[in-house]
């Protein structure tokens, strides 16, 4: 039922892109699976290729068979018996019937047999311990509100859990594959996905820092500065953008790098936004934004 409902949303195209992308991988490595996705494409293709056709010649036999039909009712109307003959069939079933009862009860009259029951008095045992009787009324309650079908559910929410641990797993390699591209548009693809995860692993931060230091693609170097904004609260992450802003000489980069440690409130950085304040060979929109970020640091208290 799992693999349907995600395959019906995979045809009808409700998957988002990187989804899209993981169901496909997962497609390739699981022969069972993509069984299933062509048996269900063939059944849809077949249901919107479906359609009525007209066929003269049916339309002619559907009428034959009415015409017959009438000519049958009108047959069985002219042929219908006298009612006194009807009337004499019935009169003797009935006598019959009457007849056999008589019979029966002749050879084998009804013996009925009367018993007195008498009611025992109910036995009246002693309750050692009273305090059992809320449990077990208690007990009963639970065993009731729990139905016969809980085990189904909680096995189908285990397998739903296993089925998202995969996803994400497969959409982490994904992503590495991606940012490995040689393409620009690709890196960039992998960095949309990466920005869509809540707890990445290890693998995945490592990626984006090598990203971030050696892509040629200014391009792609924001965008990783903007992924990696999410998950602030590693101490890594913080150190390798202050480190980045010592590296880079392309002014775009240097405002991306102010703007992002000022939201992310690192005053470690402070020490490199005094230098290029100072620094004339530096643009003078990212001096006196450095500026503007030293002053909004300074007020931050820890």
């Amino acid at each position: 039922m799992l693999n349907e409902q995600i395959i019906t949303d995979y045809l009808m195209g409700h998957l988002s892109e990187a989804e899209r992308i993981v169901f496909e991988q997962r497609l390739t490595s699981d022969p069972v699976l993509r069984k299933e996705v062509e048996e269900l494409r063939r059944v849809w293709q077949d249901l919107q290729n479906a359609e009525a056709e007209t066929d003269d010649e049916m339309d002619a036999l559907f009428y034959r068979s009415l015409q017959g039909e009438k000519m049958l009712e009108t047959t069985i109307v002219a042929l219908k018996p006298q009612p006194w003959l009807t009337y004499l069939k019935y009169a003797a079933a009935v006598a019959g019937v009457a007849i056999t009862f008589w019979l029966g009860r002749q050879s084998a009259p009804t013996q009925i047999e009367y018993r007195t029951i008498t009611a025992a008095p109910p036995v009246q045992k002693s309750i050692e311990r009273p305090q059992s009787l809320p449990e077990t009324v208690v007990e009963a309650v639970e065993l009731t509100n729990h139905p016969k079908n809980k085990p189904k559910e909680e096995t189908i929410s285990q397998q739903i859990a296993t089925l998202r641990r995969e996803m994400k797993m497969t959409q982490e390699l994904v992503i590495l594959s991606l940012l490995k591209d040689q393409s620009a548009s690709e890196r960039l693809k992998g960095l949309n996905y990466a920005a869509a995860l809540n707890n990445p692993k290890p693998a995945v931060i490592q990626a984006l820092i090598k990203t971030l230091r050696e892509d040629e693609s200014l391009n792609v170097r924001l965008s990783t500065i903007e992924t990696l904004e999410r998950f602030k609260q590693t101490d890594e992450v913080k150190k390798v953008l202050v480190n980045q802003l010592t590296q880079t000489s392309e002014p775009t980069e240097q405002t991306t790098l102010i703007e992002t440690l000022v939201r992310m409130r690192v005053k470690e950085s402070l020490p490199i936004f005094e230098q290029l304040q100072k620094d004339e060979k530096v643009d003078r929109s990212v001096r006196l934004l450095a500026g503007s970020g030293i002053g909004e640091l300074a007020m931050i208290t820890d």
